[in-house]
Parts: C-alpha cells; sequence; structure tokens
C-alpha cells in the first residue's frame, strides 16, 4: 500500500491532481517536465526525489481510483496535517471499506490494493513498465536501399529468417543468432539498413545510443542497459539497435574508466540472456566504423557472432544507388549515371545524397533567377528622396529579399512564371556542383582513383605492359583468370633512378583499372611509439579491404622494411622497432589476412637494403626496373608534357627534336619536366604568353641531369636477375 510520506508528497499530489485533469499523460517522465515548465516552487527541488514522489503520489492515485469529489478532496488533504494523513491511510488499510466511502469526518479513504487470485499483492509499477511501446521506423524502407545485394542477402539469412520464422528454426532445433555486426566506413548505409530492415518487418525497434547510456551515476548505465534487454523481451519479436558500439563497449584491458568496464561485462551478461527463452526472440543490431576497437569478448559466438562488412561502393554500386535515391526527383534526359559513377570515386551513400541535394539546390538557382527578374518588374524602386544612396543599393542583398518576398504574394497573378517540365535537374548541375563536395571516405583517411590515365606518361610502354597484366586485368577480367586457374601477382616493386615516373605509374595503374587507391609514404608510418608503426600498418591493410578492390602504393619502402641482420636489434637486445615492421609486413603481405582484391605497388631507389624477404616469390614477387629514357623516349615523354603548354605551333616538332638530341642526354621525366618550367621562366622573363624554341634552349643550358652514377644501378638489375 503506498503511503504519502510528508509535506512534499502533498504539494506534489496536488498539482498532479492539477496537470492530469489538464491532459498530462499519467507518467513520470511527463509530469517532472510539466513540474519544470511551471512556475512552481517544486521545481528547484532535486530530480530523484520529485521523481520518487511522484511514483508514491501516482500509486496513491491508481489506488484511490476515480473520484467524483476530487476537489473536494483536495482541499481535506492541503488543509490536513501530514501525520495525521499517514494515521488515517494506515487506519484504512487495515479495516475492510467500501470504495469512496467516509468514516463519518469527511475524509476519503482508499480502497485496499487490488490482489491476485492466490491473495497476493499485484508487482509495483516501475518505470520501466510505464514505457511506451518502441514502434518501428515509418520513414524509410528497403526501397530506399540500392547497390548493397551482397549485405541484403545476409541480412535476409540472419535476421529475417529467424525474426519471421521461428517456429522453422524450433523444428530443427536450430540456434537462432543473437547479435549482427555492421562494420564500413562513415556513410556507407549502415544505420539506414538497420532501419529500413525494422520497418519493412513491422517490428519494434529500440534504439541504444551511447550517450542515452552513459550516466554519470554509478550503476545508472548498466541499469539502462538492463532495462532496454528487458523492454526488447516483454515486446519480442523486437530489434535492438546499437549504434556506434565501439563509444560504450571500448576493449577493457585499454580501458581507464571502471564504468565502461562494467557497461561492457552488462552488455555480456544481457546478450548471453537472450538465448533463456526461445520464445521472446531479440536480436541485437549494432554498428560502427572500428570493429577492433570493440572488446573481443563481443565478438565471439553466441553473442556478434556475425560480422557484416559494407565497404566503399565501387563504380557499379554508386550507380545503382544514385538511380535509387534520384527515383522520385524529376531528371533531365541527358543524366547520364554512368558518367556520374565514374566520377564520384570514394563516395559513399552519404556523400551521393547530398551530391544529388546540392544539384537540386543549384538548378533551383535558374528558377530563382527567373522568379527575381519578375519581382523586379512589379517592385517598386527605392525611394531616392529619402535615401541619398538608394542607387548604390540597386542590386543589395535587402533589396533581393524584398524582391522575394514580393514575388511570393504575386503566385496569383497570371503572368506569374509557374514551373514548367523542363524544370528538371540536369546533368550539368551535378558536374557544377561536384567539385565542391569532398568524398567522407577521404576525410576518413580511405582510398579515392587517382585522376590519371595511360596517356599522361609518355614512354614506358614495356612496363605499363606489365603493369597491365599484373593488376589491371585482374581487375577488370577476374572471369578470365579464374577459368586459367591462375592467380594475380602478390606485389609489383617499382625500382630504379629517382624521377623516371615509378610514382606516376602506378597512379595510372589504378586509375586505369578503376581500383581505389592508397598512397603511403615509408617515412610517415613511422612513430616512436612502441607498436604504433606496425598498428599503422595494419590499418592501411585494413582501409584497403574496406575499399576492395584495391591498390596500396608503399613510396619509399626501402624507409618502412630496410633490411634485418644483428646489428638492427632494439635496446637490451630486443626486437628493434624496423624489425617489427617489417614482420608486419610479411604477415599482411603473405595472406594471413584476407587480401582478395588487394593489390600491392612498391617503389624504391635502393632495392639492395630493402629486407631480401620481401622480395620473394608470393610477396613482392615482380621487381621492374624504370630506366632512364632513351632518346626516343624522352621526345615522347616531352611531347605529351607539352600537349596543355602554350608553345609556339611552328616550335613544336624542335622542341621534340631537343629532347632527342645531346642537349637533354641522361635526362629523367623529371628533369624534362624541369626543363618544361624553366623555359616558362624564360618566357615570364620576356614578357611573353607563349613559348619558343629560344626559351627551350636557355633552359637546356640550365638543367642538369639529376641522375649521377646510372651505373650502379645497372650493377644491382644484373644482381637482382641472379638472384631472383
Amino acid at each position: 500500500m503506498a503511503r504519502l510520506q510528508g509535506a512534499l508528497d502533498n504539494d506534489i499530489l496536488i498539482i498532479t491532481r492539477k496537470f492530469l485533469s489538464e491532459g498530462t499523460p499519467p507518467n513520470i517522465d511527463s509530469l517532472w517536465t510539466r513540474i519544470q515548465q511551471s512556475n512552481s516552487s517544486l521545481k528547484r527541488k532535486p530530480k530523484k526525489v520529485l521523481q520518487s514522489s511522484l511514483e508514491r503520489v501516482l500509486d496513491f492515485i491508481g489506488v484511490l481510483g476515480p473520484q467524483e469529489d476530487s476537489e473536494a478532496e483536495i482541499e481535506q488533504l492541503s488543509t490536513e496535517p501530514a501525520p495525521d494523513i499517514m494515521n488515517r491511510s494506515l487506519r484504512g488499510s487495515l479495516a475492510p471499506q467500501v470504495p469512496s466511502q467516509t468514516n463519518g469526518d469527511g475524509l476519503i479513504y482508499p480502497q485496499k490494493r487490488q490482489r491476485t487470485a492466490n491473495g497476493e499483492p499485484y508487482p509495483k509499477r516501475t518505470k520501466s513498465d510505464r514505457a511506451m511501446p518502441a514502434s518501428p521506423p515509418s520513414n524509410i524502407s528497403l526501397d530506399d536501399i540500392g547497390g548493397m545485394d551482397d549485405v541484403v542477402c545476409q541480412m535476409n539469412k540472419l535476421l529475417v529468417r529467424p525474426l519471421l520464422y521461428n517456429e522453422e528454426y524450433a523444428d530443427l532445433h536450430v540456434p537462432t543468432p543473437r547479435g549482427l555486426l555492421l562494420h564500413g566506413p562513415p556513410g556507407c548505409g549502415k544505420t539506414m539498413i538497420s532501419r529500413a530492415y525494422a520497418a519493412h518487418m513491422h517490428l519494434p525497434l529500440i534504439e541504444m545510443l551511447g550517450p542515452s547510456i552513459v550516466s554519470g551515476m554509478s550503476g545508472e548505465s548498466e541499469r539502462g542497459i538492463r532495462d532496454k534487454f528487458d523492454e526488447a523481451k516483454r515486446q519480442a519479436p523486437c530489434i535492438i539497435f546499437i549504434d556506434e558500439i565501439d563509444a560504450i563497449a571500448p576493449k577493457r584491458d585499454t580501458s581507464q574508466s571502471q564504468m565502461e568496464k562494467r557497461i561492457v561485462a552488462q552488455l555480456l551478461v544481457s546478450m548471453d540472456d537472450l538465448g533463456s527463452d526461445p520464445e521472446k526472440l531479440v536480436i541485437v543490431l549494432a554498428t560502427t566504423n572500428r570493429p577492433d576497437a570493440i572488446d573481443p569478448a563481443l565478438r565471439r559466438g553466441g553473442r556478434f557472432d556475425t560480422e557484416i562488412n559494407i565497404p566503399v561502393p565501387n563504380e557499379h554500386v554508386r550507380k545503382r544507388i544514385l538511380q535509387v535515391q534520384t527515383r522520385k526527383s524529376p531528371l533531365a534526359d541527358d543524366v547520364d549515371f554512368d558518367e556520374l559513377a565514374r566520377k564520384t570515386s570514394g563516395f559513399v551513400g552519404s556523400d551521393l545524397h547530398d551530391l544529388i541535394g546540392k544539384a537540386g539546390t543549384w538548378q533551383l538557382e535558374t528558377r530563382f533567377a527567373t522568379i527575381q527578374a519578375y519581382a523586379k518588374t512589379h517592385l517598386a524602386p527605392p525611394d531616392t528622396t529619402t535615401s541619398t544612396n538608394a542607387s548604390a543599393h540597386q542590386d543589395s542583398p535587402i533589396l533581393e529579399a524584398k524582391r522575394l518576398i514580393h514575388a511570393a504574394s504575386l503566385k496569383a497573378e497570371p503572368d506569374y512564371p509557374h514551373s514548367t517540365s523542363t524544370n528538371r535537374i540536369t546533368m550539368s548541375a551535378f558536374l557544377s556542383v561536384l567539385p565542391t563536395i569532398t568524398p567522407s571516405s577521404k576525410r576518413e583517411g580511405f582510398a579515392t582513383i587517382p585522376n590519371v590515365s595511360w596517356s599522361d606518361i609518355g614512354a614506358l610502354a614495356a612496363i605499363r605492359r606489365d603493369l597491365q597484366t599484373a593488376i589491371v586485368n585482374p581487375i577488370l577480367h577476374p572471369t578470365l583468370y579464374n577459368q586459367l586457374g591462375i592467380t594475380a601477382p602478390t606485389g609489383i616493386l617499382l625500382w630504379g633512378p629517382p624521377g623516371c615516373g615509378k610514382t606516376l605509374l602506378a597512379k595510372a595503374c589504378a586509375a586505369e583499372s578503376r581500383a581505389n587507391f592508397i598512397s603511403i609514404k615509408g617515412p610517415e608510418l613511422l612513430t616512436k611509439y612502441l607498436g604504433d608503426s606496425e598498428a599503422a600498418v595494419r590499418r592501411v591493410f585494413a582501409r584497403a579491404r574496406s575499399s576492395v578492390p584495391c591498390v596500396i602504393f608503399f613510396d619509399e619502402l626501402d624507409a618502412l622494411a630496410p633490411r634485418r641482420d644483428s646489428g638492427s636489434s632494439g635496446e637490451g637486445g630486443g626486437e628493434s622497432s624496423s624489425s617489427r615492421i617489417v614482420n608486419t609486413l610479411l604477415t599482411e603481405l603473405d595472406g594471413l589476412s584476407d587480401r582478395s582484391g588487394i593489390y600491392v605497388i612498391s617503389a624504391t631507389n635502393r632495392p639492395d637494403i630493402i629486407d631480401p624477404a620481401m622480395l620473394r616469390p608470393g610477396r613482392l614477387e615482380i621487381p621492374l626496373f624504370v630506366d632512364l629514357p632513351d632518346p626516343s623516349a624522352r621526345s615522347e615523354i616531352l611531347r605529351t608534357i607539352l600537349r596543355y603548354k602554350p608553345v609556339v605551333a611552328d616550335d613544336v616538332e624542335a622542341v621534340v627534336e631537343l629532347g632527342h638530341g645531346k642537349e637533354c642526354e641522361g635526362y629523367s621525366g623529371a628533369d624534362l619536366e624541369a626543363l618544361v618550367r624553366q623555359a616558362g621562366y624564360h618566357a615570364i622573363g620576356r614578357l611573353a604568353s607563349m613559348l619558343n624554341m629560344e626559351d627551350f634552349r636557355a633552359a637546356a643550358a640550365r638543367v642538369r641531369p639529376s641522375v649521377g652514377d646510372i651505373k650502379r644501378y645497372y650493377g644491382m638489375r644484373e644482381r637482382l636477375a641472379q638472384r631472383y
């Protein structure tokens, strides 16, 4: 039996009666919010104290039942001392009485609490008992998902079948999954697909968001998790959705907070308890873009035993996403989804959605320009007699605002420029806003396709053929390799003198295959902290696995993987940092981790100091020597560089012949670029807007070959040919 305790409960009872009569929902949260919005002095009381008092008052009112003379009761209770109220309530609970009956003293006594058939009282209502039932999302459906066929197939097997066909699993005694972990880069659609399935299956979706779970009070966070799981069991079949689970369940061995460890432990216990009642099936969906940051105990069988990777969409998937997201938008006939898919490399679903929105906004600019021109003819000009600067503000933003506001009131006019069927989003709108959008995958450190092609590379025809066979063809024509029963090479080493085009070759190779590209400078992975460099190498390959097909380019590999020997031990005779990095690279290159769709290209000027284990077959198994260009190759490189330069037409062939002559002997590709740049400086000195032969001859007299001893590279080529 609930009892009122003191003057606070008396005041709460009075104000609760008032709020309930005004239509406030009869639950603690709504009443507490209403008290905070009122002018009552009660709102200064601590939240816990108010909620406890509200719980007692609601229970007291629920025992009383509906009363006709509520105003008289409130007036009597407000004038009677609080201890006497408690005593009379106690006497009323001991003596059997009729509901709403008085004892002759004018007071109304509560009836006894209702009891079950065996005489036991009903359990007391808790806050979770009064929680509103979770409803499925209503603003999304499976029709909004495009291009994720593999993910949809896995979700059909692991989510739809267990939740909607539980009897079939029970007949064969097949255990149903308890948790699914969706991971991938930000913006790829993890949250959207979770909500879409809950909406289409018409199942409750109970969300557990990090900020709403974590509490500063000891034990409140664990209690919140228990309440969510208990609510899911009551509404089963049900889906629990945990967004960014790495924020509330990090690794316990590296966590400094005891609260985080308790939250992880509570999640483990709650997920293990889901299988206790097979009739109340609950599946936990969790998303993260850092799966390695989650506590390993959550990723074992029986918890999040199935992990679904949602990668960066490739060109085909981007086309399908664009088609799905624009199915309700009016598009012009010139919109080419194939071209948009090619130009949006590195874009994820959220970036494509942003592209469509900005293209529509850009298209509206022409519409508003027409409206403003119409409003200009109907809006009176500024009063020049009252404003001396009126002529200076003919096109000010304030006047533009006045025109737009005035035009809105003229929509009923017959000559108002209403929208027509030609008011559609055009291809030019997409191409205009495309440069303004930075792909989120690029901001997050994921891969993008470089804007380089074979046509940007002069000469090097033999090496381009080798790269075409080793990397481009396996990506573009994988079935051909499968039919022959061979696999693509695991890695390629480009080596040779500096400035000969090794980096440009790697970029063009990735661009020709339409694969994503991750460029890593060797020294940028090196840190002074123990274990950080090895972790950085693992993150590179993890990023590549989320962006397949992907080409990883390690520039200056000699700085990252030097030769291991007895002199490279660390302090105390332990393994040095460089040795640990080499071991990590060997592990990743060996394929102990999943390397399907990942291709590695490395570049160096010093292959003799690279650890020999890196160069054996199965790792960087194809060494390609990028030599200095010969005279004909220099001419071809110069012709390629001069394509977009303002050169006098009659001097183009003469400049190309200059590259063939002795003046440019020993020049690398970088030296030839320096030659053209110096020619430009000479033309600027004579205030000319076109380059001529005089400028190039002056530049050739200043530019010297950057490669010193080429014979040393030829000697290394012979030694490598004998070793491999």
